[in-house]
């Protein structure tokens, strides 16, 4: 996306402030590539799609025999490198529907992307997928909503207003990105040709039974993270919230900073950027945090973010 590639940019400071993703995630997309595999097979070489500064490409080495993280953002393929100085992991610059011309066919077992998919033109994107996949590679996405300030569902009104209405971040987002994101990738749909096995597409949806009322999945309880079927058998399912994050105001308004609609509304709201750090006097996100505080008084905030994980097999031959 443009933001990501602007010379403005600070790649370094969107790398500190944005949260973790919770190990069990991994955890959980493992056990759905290598169930019913032989011992050893499906670990030779991942591809993390739209990588950024290396979030999720940090997390694979000790996986994976080889390593690769792919960004159309120099900036953040150059941060990223930065960050992962493991010798079995490289990166390249290159847009997503592009990756074909970049690897050799048949030769990735997993491709993954976190909070990234939603920026993919899929109709470009899963033939290029299907070509540089393994038989039986796997594809995986994950993403997260905005944000809830846990056990407080009254804020959300405040929260939304400020990231999606007119008077604050909403016709700054990038558009459908921000939507397809929001909406837990329901609007990304699995492929259908003869090269996937569509009946190995899944979607678990992380919400517990607070948020997405509207999902109509059946809740079930977390997969132990060492059970050896972590998933029902058939069909999507929602499940317990695993994203979750206590964070001081410091750290909540530096990761805040790194959205891009904030970016796009200074840019296009200069007289703000002088009053930053002034508080119900300052710019809008530090109105946002200032009312935000009033509502809680708390010193440390705990936030959570509903997730979703999708996942897709490449037809065995």
């Amino acid at each position: 996306m443009s933001t990501f590639s602007n010379t403005s940019f600070n790649a370094a400071r969107y790398a500190a402030a944005r949260p973790t993703y919770p190990p069990v995630l991994l955890n959980m997309v493992l056990r759905y590539h290598l169930r019913g595999r032989p011992e050893g097979d499906g670990r030779n070489k991942v591809l993390d799609l739209g990588c950024g500064t290396g979030q999720v490409t940090q997390l694979l080495p000790n996986h994976f025999a080889n390593v690769i993280g792919s960004d159309p953002s120099k900036l953040m393929v150059d941060q990223a490198k930065k960050q992962n100085s493991a010798p079995n992991v490289t990166f390249m610059v290159s847009p997503a529907e592009d990756i074909a011309s970049k690897l050799d066919a048949e030769s990735i077992d997993l491709v993954v992307a976190g909070e990234a998919a939603h920026w993919f033109d899929h109709e470009r994107l899963w033939p290029a997928l299907a070509q540089i996949l393994k038989p039986g590679g796997t594809v995986a996405y994950w993403a997260y909503s905005e944000p809830r300030v846990a056990g407080h569902p009254e804020l959300m009104p405040l929260i939304d207003e400020y990231c999606n209405s007119d008077r604050g971040l909403g016709p700054y987002w990038q558009e459908p990105g921000h939507k397809i994101c929001d909406n837990l990738y329901r609007d990304i749909t699995f492929p259908v040709s003869e090269e996937w096995d569509s009946a190995s597409g899944k979607r678990v949806y992380f919400t517990g039974d607070s948020y997405f009322p509207d999902l109509k999945l059946p809740v079930c309880p977390l997969p132990a993270t060492d059970a050896e079927n972590p998933f029902p058998d058939e069909g999507n399912f929602r499940t317990g919230m695993i994203f979750s994050k206590t964070m001081t105001w410091e750290q909540i308004e530096g990761w805040w900073r790194t959205w891009s609609a904030l970016h796009t509304y200074l840019e296009n709201h200069p007289e703000e950027k002088a009053r930053r750090g002034q508080g119900k006097d300052g710019d809008i996100l530090d109105r946002f945090v200032y009312n935000l505080k009033e509502k809680l008084g708390t010193d440390d905030v705990a936030l959570e973010w509903p997730m979703v994980l999708m996942m897709i097999r490449k037809r065995r031959v």
